[in-house]
């Protein structure tokens, strides 16, 4: 059941991925307006965690934690939303996988959590497969600076990773890691008004928003979903193996976009030509085979 629960983590973060490329890609020009508008709802549609379990008041030794969380959840997303607009948005997510390098070695040393000779294999061969997605003919595409976007974001939900297990072991209590952090990285984003271009972009793209904002409220249910359901999980997992079953994120990603563009016929910014198609695979392939390893 547990393993149920994490796997539809990958699987919900995969659909909002889709809806964010969308609304990134043709709604917003700036990032920090689409991280405003995104944001906004966070602390939305924490009442439905509420009828599984009530918060309990944090210790105060976890605040800043809460406080560390909710800034990571605001800032992995200018990488992220930067990396979207120039490269296939399933390569993004697994590029995701490239700062899970950290999750080890910190789940280790902060954590005291070991793993067997070949749990460490199969995350090596997830990491190895998710960095061969973004090469192209031996060297790391024309867009590498999209590639150190996702360096960059994937260090810091790593860590998120890390510190949501920590906070777990200390408060014991795994629906304040969603309730609190998403209180507070709705508060956050306030902060652009203080900035004159970045709040003159926010009001000039109201109208905008407005008229999608069925899809932003659809987006945050999904994105809120996919939270619950990898905060529930780790609470009975290690870092290591949660962040290796979120490494799935891509395959699913693939699979939706392929379907609505068959179905549907929805372009995403995605190349599904039979070449792109067999090598993604491929790498797909490894990854599951990886995931199997670092599961069993």
């Amino acid at each position: 059941m547990i393993l149920f629960v994490a796997f539809l983590s990958p699987f919900f973060e995969a659909l909002s991925d889709i809806i964010e490329c969308l609304l990134s890609n043709r709604t917003f020009k700036h990032q920090t307006t689409m991280i405003f508008y995104i944001s906004m709802m966070n602390f939305v549609f924490i009442p439905l965690v509420m009828l599984l379990e009530m918060p309990s008041i944090p210790c105060r030794e976890s605040i800043l934690f809460y406080i560390i969380l909710a800034a990571i959840d605001v800032a992995y997303l200018y990488p992220f939303y930067s990396a979207m607009k120039v490269i296939d948005t399933s390569i993004v997510s697994a590029l995701f996988a490239l700062g899970q390098v950290i999750v080890p070695i910190l789940s280790y040393f902060i954590l005291d959590d070991a793993l067997t000779l070949h749990q460490y294999i199969g995350f090596g061969i997830i990491i190895m497969a998710s960095v061969a997605l973004s090469i192209k003919n031996t060297k790391i595409p024309k867009l590498n600076k999209a590639f150190y976007y996702m360096v960059f974001a994937s260090l810091l939900l790593s860590l998120r990773v890390i510190v949501v297990k920590y906070t777990m072991n200390l408060e014991g209590h795994w629906v304040n890691l969603v309730v609190y952090p998403d209180i507070i990285s709705g508060i956050l984003p306030f902060g652009l008004f203080f900035i004159t271009k970045y709040r003159k972009d926010i009001v000039k793209n109201f109208p905008p928003y407005l008229k999608k904002f069925k899809i932003f409220a659809l987006d945050e249910f999904i994105c809120f979903l996919g939270i619950v359901c990898s905060t529930y999980a780790l609470d009975h997992l290690s870092p290591v193996i949660s962040s290796s079953i979120n490494s799935m994120r891509p395959i699913f990603l693939l699979l939706i976009g392929m379907f609505l563009l068959y179905y549907f016929n929805i372009p995403l910014k995605e190349k599904i030509t039979p070449r792109m198609l067999v090598k993604k695979m491929y790498f797909f392939v490894l990854m599951i085979f990886g995931v199997v390893l670092v599961c069993q």
